[in-house]
């Protein structure tokens, strides 16, 4: 007890100089306080094409990630064009400019490899995507296999689309004695010569080729025709994947004979075509197929979103709808049917989100993960294509019976990699050779301009396979990886006898931006963060000055 008699000791000098510090450290946290500012609202600008047929979905899409983000905000920078015909030339130019979109639609398959190439510090430019796509889960391997450069991906898929497809009003067939659906290429052209015959009088035709998308439409016609005809020569797609990486041998008499065999079915489905569309797109015919005023129309499945803009309702080819009495009876208008001649092949075509490295990837990459994650897929694929998860229950997961029957195929089909392909006109070539193809093809009017379009085919092809070696060379040449290519294909590259060293099973790239998600994270600063960083220090500098004393 203390002596009420003790000198009472004023307080010491370490006292005040540790209240100084304190209330010097506390006075910066209410500095700090005052000017934190809540973050704005960013706006994340994404470089597509969905300007018709996908901008219901992309739209609803966009506010179900504002929703789920409320402090950010995605918007459309357009440049329509069938299949990216248009935005693919303009985003290789940016990227080649040193001035990427932020986030940009990207296909699958070699399509994404041209803008890595074409980049000047190429795999170093684009946010790796592939400790993401690692971790998802109940996905079809396929789907990812075919953004993967030997194992290495730089953008994330955000639907499934099936192409090589047939449509048609089958009421058209019914109506001119056509009892079934085609189910190979000599019932197809049968059908189509019949549908000629009872059409063209009043400007219709056998087939609804447009003009209007720069050679696209006219690709898909003899592609697929390609396709069904190495499915009925080989007994597999194998020529159509040496197509696609450029190894395809025009000196080979079965290549040829399958080449020239397609030439001729394009060539006569293009002499049978409706007229007065050359100046046309894809989108504007389909009321021509609807309306039983044309015949057949190669497409993909974005031609189910017909239903957003026309109230029209695809159906899948089944047991059923492949008699056209039944379709007639039922009202049905609109069927969706493999190509002849290649069902039990399934033909990929992959939309997905790529991010350039940038100040604004942070935002890019929040934005792609979501329109990537289940939830943000079930959003865009009942509206449009199909679903890449592999756990959907139910067709009312979509709009149309159509997307369904696709998605069925797919799940079916997983897993047997050899009945996959990469559709050609859509991302299955490199953006150039793309282009390339689809110009020349339209100068194949004729028997007589067989010659020269085989001479340009073989060009495309050529330079296709330079494509693929720069990309082996990035160790990013071929799809999937080496224990799963995709398509169960590789490449002759892939196992160089000659220079084993540089094969690109040996992958030795490195991991790019592996701080990508990090990044992302720490991007928002917080003022609870300067606080505990205050207190923490008033602690440490108190502590200090007492134990000296």
């Amino acid at each position: 007890m203390k002596n009420p008699n003790d000198e009472v000791k004023p307080p010491s000098k370490m006292k005040y100089v540790i209240i100084a510090i304190v209330v010097v450290i506390m006075v910066g946290a209410g500095v700090t306080l005052a000017l934190y500012h809540p973050a704005k609202s960013k706006k994340v600008t994404f470089y597509t094409w969905w300007a018709t047929e996908g901008k219901v979905a992309v739209d609803k899409e966009y506010a179900a990630f504002h929703a789920a983000y409320p402090n950010l905000t995605a918007v459309s920078e357009l440049k329509a064009g069938a299949g990216g015909s248009a935005a693919k030339g303009e985003i290789l130019t940016l990227i080649r400019d040193g001035d990427p979109p932020e986030a940009f639609q990207a296909h699958y398959g070699p399509g994404m490899l041209s803008y890595v190439e074409a980049a000047s510090q190429h795999s170093k430019e684009f946010v790796n995507m592939t400790p993401i796509l690692d971790s998802m889960t109940n996905v079809i391997p396929e789907v990812v296999e075919a953004g993967e450069y030997n194992g290495t991906s730089f953008s994330l898929p955000v639907d499934m689309h099936r192409g090589a497809e047939l449509y048609i009003n089958p009421n058209l067939l019914y109506n001119n004695s056509i009892s079934q659906l085609p189910t190979n290429i000599t019932e197809l052209l049968s059908d189509s010569k019949t549908l000629n015959s009872a059409l063209s009088s009043t400007g219709g035709g056998g087939w609804t080729i447009p003009g209007g998308d720069g050679g696209w439409d006219q690709m898909q016609v003899w592609e697929d025709f390609f396709l069904a005809n190495s499915i009925n020569t080989t007994g597999n797609a194998t020529l159509y994947d040496e197509l696609m990486y450029g190894t395809l041998n025009m000196h080979s008499s079965t290549a040829m004979k399958v080449i020239n065999e397609t030439n001729n079915d394009y060539l006569t489905a293009y002499g049978e075509r409706m007229h007065g569309i050359s100046t046309l797109t894809w989108t504007a015919v389909i009321h021509d197929i609807t309306g039983s005023k044309s015949g057949f129309q190669a497409n993909g499945n974005w031609y189910v979103n017909a239903y957003d803009y026309l109230n029209v309702t695809a159906y899948p080819m089944n047991s059923s709808t492949i008699n056209t009495a039944y379709d007639h009876s039922h009202h049905i208008n609109l069927i969706a049917m493999p190509f002849p001649g290649t069902k039990g092949y399934f033909a990929l075509i992959d939309d997905s989100v790529a991010i350039p490295t940038g100040p604004n990837q942070a935002t890019g990459l929040t934005f792609a993960k979501y329109f990537s994650s289940f939830a943000g897929d079930k959003v865009f694929t009942k509206w449009k294509a199909s679903s890449y998860y592999d756990n959907i229950t139910s067709p009312s997961f979509y709009n149309t019976p159509s997307q369904w029957g696709d998605y069925e195929c797919a799940v079916n089909d997983s897993g047997n990699s050899s009945r996959w392909v990469y559709q050609l006109s859509d991302g299955g070539m490199f953006a150039s050779q793309t282009s390339s193809f689809e110009t020349d093809l339209e100068s194949l009017t004729s028997a007589s301009s067989v010659s020269t379009w085989n001479s340009h085919l073989g060009s495309v092809i050529s330079s296709e396979e330079s494509s693929w070696l720069a990309g082996h060379n990035l160790s990013l040449g071929f799809l999937g990886t080496v224990s799963h290519p995709f398509g169960g294909y590789l490449p002759p590259w892939v196992h160089d006898p000659v220079n084993p060293g540089a094969t690109a099973a040996q992958n030795t790239i490195s991991t790019v931006n592996a701080n990508n998600q990090s990044t992302a994270a720490s991007s928002t600063s917080s003022p609870s963060i300067a606080i505990i960083v205050v207190g923490l220090t008033s602690i440490f500098l108190a502590n200090a000055v007492i134990k000296k004393r």
